[in-house]
């Protein structure tokens, strides 16, 4: 990760080279200034630990609703761009959408030793990326490249051995791409861990590392690759959330956290690059429900509805990123269900829930160390 440092223009003193009075000064003296001069220090240091003092709500001027002619206006604005937008919008339906090209563009996936990541770094070197696929487990990475290799003839892809969870291996990563393969021009941040677990029967290194690879993976990757889009103005930030950000889901409550941290952060992260005039720099949150990445994964689930396949989820994921899409689900109905459940009554709401039900099965305590996410997620706290 690429950290910034700030260094002030403050100018330290020249010391006195006193040595007299600094000979004096170590002197005990019968008139105790060394015991005064130790409690002044001790008076200083508790004068530094007072709680600090906020200062109290303002009286003088009471609350007020600013420049209300103009806020109706703003908001009369917003309803006839509404109804504009979605005349156009319902025309776009019947229309196919113009795709960016990325071609001998730069793109960059984590995760992309297995599942949805290997699916995405296939896809993108189809149409002619150059490819850095990015994952923790080596073995599995390479063999994503040698398969890019063997099934797209002349494709560009490299492997890097990455903990996204460790921000100076994001910092390297960086550097290391861009010597490599240029600079990146679309970041698909995929990589993350899903254990079931009860609210009180994970132990605290799996919560915290769950959150460390989901959410904060998402931080290192983007402050080591954003500085370079924003000097060119220029680039894509994908993340890939889950379904679970919208909907809770029971014995999944740290993967449920951190995909809602996951939107939040992506949303806060386009408002700031909308603050930039003339901003370039475009952001897609992919929303899927359940996704068939592995037969040891769906062990665990027990969904009512189907699951999505893998390579549903990736092409789903492509087209959104090339149409520059902020934000949808797969698919793409899931989104408005979601809407609509929770303006429903909270039993409604519920019942809605138990009828299109997803269970998380929990195996056996002995068996739970053995599963693939748990070795990342040991390795991982090992590595930090």
């Amino acid at each position: 990760m690429a950290k910034g440092s700030f260094s002030g223009g403050t100018q330290i003193p020249k010391r006195k080279n006193n040595n007299s009075s600094r000979a004096k000064r170590n002197q005990p003296t019968l008139n105790g200034s060394d015991a005064s001069h130790s409690t002044n220090m001790t008076n200083a240091n508790s004068e530094n630990t007072k709680p600090v003092q906020l200062a109290p709500p303002s009286t003088q001027e009471k609350w007020t609703l600013k420049n209300l002619i103009p806020l109706v206006l703003e908001i009369l604005i917003i309803v006839q761009m509404f109804f504009v937008t979605m005349f156009f919008k319902t025309f776009k339906v019947f229309l196919p959408k113009s795709k960016k090209s990325v071609k001998g563009k730069v793109v960059l996936i984590t995760g992309s030793g297995r599942g949805l990541g290997r699916e995405l770094a296939l896809k993108f070197a189809h149409l002619g990326a150059k490819v850095a696929c990015v994952d923790v487990d080596q073995t599995s990475n390479e063999e994503t490249v040698k398969l890019i290799e063997s099934k797209v003839p002349g494709a560009v892809a490299k492997a890097y051995t990455v903990n996204v969870a460790v921000s100076s291996e994001t910092a390297a990563l960086a550097v290391k791409v861009e010597l490599d393969l240029g600079p990146v021009d679309v970041l698909i941040n995929n990589a993350a861990v899903i254990v079931g677990h009860t609210f009180l029967g994970a132990q605290d290194h799996t919560i915290s590392t769950i959150i460390n690879i989901n959410l904060l993976g998402h931080f290192w990757m983007i402050r080591s690759f954003l500085p370079s889009m924003m000097k060119r103005n220029s680039g894509h930030i994908v993340a890939i959330s889950s379904i679970a950000s919208l909907s809770g889901q029971a014995k999944l409550s740290a993967y449920s956290a951190s995909k809602w941290g996951v939107n939040g952060m992506m949303e806060s992260l386009r408002e700031e690059l909308r603050d930039h005039s003339h901003n370039e720099i475009h952001t897609t949150v992919v929303i899927p429900r359940l996704i068939n990445t592995s037969a040891d994964y769906m062990k665990s689930i027990n969904s009512r509805l189907p699951v999505l396949s893998v390579e549903c989820a990736a092409k789903a994921t492509v087209d959104g990123i090339l149409t520059n899409e902020v934000e949808f689900t797969i698919p793409h109905i899931t989104y408005f269900t979601n809407i609509l459940r929770k303006i429903f009554p909270v039993n409604i709401s519920d019942s809605i829930k138990n009828i299109f039900y997803v269970k998380i099965l929990l195996p056996p305590q002995e068996d739970q160390d053995n599963l693939p996410n748990m070795s990342i997620i040991n390795r991982t706290v090992a590595a930090n």
